[in-house]
């Protein structure tokens, strides 16, 4: 009686540990839905093991029910309940050792390349693409949207050159303003009716520029995630700046060979670092979630077999 007393208590204590584990796998998700590495990295990891966002949220979900289930079993000494949750650990433990290796070798591909001369394969110039992408769409919200208007034009029209504001400034625009180019347009559209030689002074792409900004503001809180990412680890610099201005205006994202001040070319090795930590953390997950398994099929079936107190009718 005493040890299955034991039993039980263990069983249930597991099954909140198991929930932690689903809980774990939903934050993973979360973690690289929001720094968008599902999108960056989903042709260069094996069996796109990084498009797994949403199947990780999905899967944590499915764990903390299958340990309420669990719970449930034991609390209530269902002897039904318990085989079924057996057999739904069984399944879940075929997940993740799936889980686990797939998680070890995306971490092992990242770490592969890092050592190695871009691009590696085919698939790390789609990555780059993406890359590239993200990078420029994150960093475009600092520049359409809160960098002072001379930055702004600076980085979307560098072949005017260094002195490019001092048209803007000589009509009566303010450059020093924290309002992007987005300001700059409004500021722009404002004064052409009462200063029509200012149509004169703005670049031929401007309006091209203005449109983009504005896709790039309904966007932009979609990348703070990887907006915090690249102040940590690959912050911007001025050339990557001026490539992710050419990119918003002709959305020109050449990957065939180390392009200087490209995004990915600046920061490849600090994501390839990130997705192998990635990798690496699904990895562990898997296995820490494969032996939580184990030891509950052990518990579970030990439990459903005793003849104290558990009953066969759900």
């Amino acid at each position: 009686m005493h040890m299955h007393a034991v039993a039980k208590v263990v069983l249930i204590l597991t099954n909140f540990a198991f929930i932690g584990g689903g809980g774990l796998l939903i934050w993973l998700g979360i973690k690289t839905r929001d720094i968008h590495w599902s999108e960056i990295f989903y042709s260069g990891a094996p069996a796109d093991i990084s498009t797994s966002a949403t199947d990780l949220i999905a899967l944590g979900a499915t764990v903390i029910v299958i340990a309420l289930f669990g719970l449930f079993g034991a609390v209530c000494q269902n002897r039904c309940v318990l085989t079924l949750y057996s057999i739904f650990v069984v399944l879940g433990l075929v997940v993740f050792v799936a889980v686990a290796v797939l998680g070890f070798m995306s971490a092992s591909k990242a770490h592969s390349w890092t050592s190695k001369r871009y691009p590696v394969e085919r698939a790390e110039q789609r990555v780059a693409e993406r890359f590239n992408q993200a990078y420029c769409y994150a960093e475009g919200g600092r520049f359409c949207i809160t960098a002072s208007v001379s930055d702004a034009i600076e980085t979307f029209f560098p072949s005017v050159g260094g002195g490019a504001a001092a048209p803007f400034k000589a009509v009566g625009i303010d450059v020093d303003a924290k309002t992007g180019l987005l300001g700059l347009c409004d500021q722009v559209d404002a004064k052409l009716e009462s200063v029509p030689s200012l149509a004169k002074v703005v670049p031929k792409p401007f309006k091209k520029a203005c449109a983009m900004c504005k896709q790039v503001n309904a966007t932009v809180g979609d990348f703070r995630g990887l907006f915090d990412w690249i102040d940590a680890k690959c912050p911007l610099t001025r050339s990557t700046a001026q490539w992710c201005g050419k990119f918003v205006l002709t959305q020109d994202n050449p990957t065939s060979g180390p392009e200087e001040g490209s995004p990915y070319t600046q920061c490849r090795k600090a994501a390839l670092v990130s997705w192998k930590g990635f990798g690496t953390q699904v990895g562990f997950g898997g296995v820490v979630l494969a032996t939580l398994s184990l030891f509950l099929i052990g518990l579970s079936c030990n439990a459903a077999r005793q003849d104290d107190g558990y009953t066969t009718i759900i």
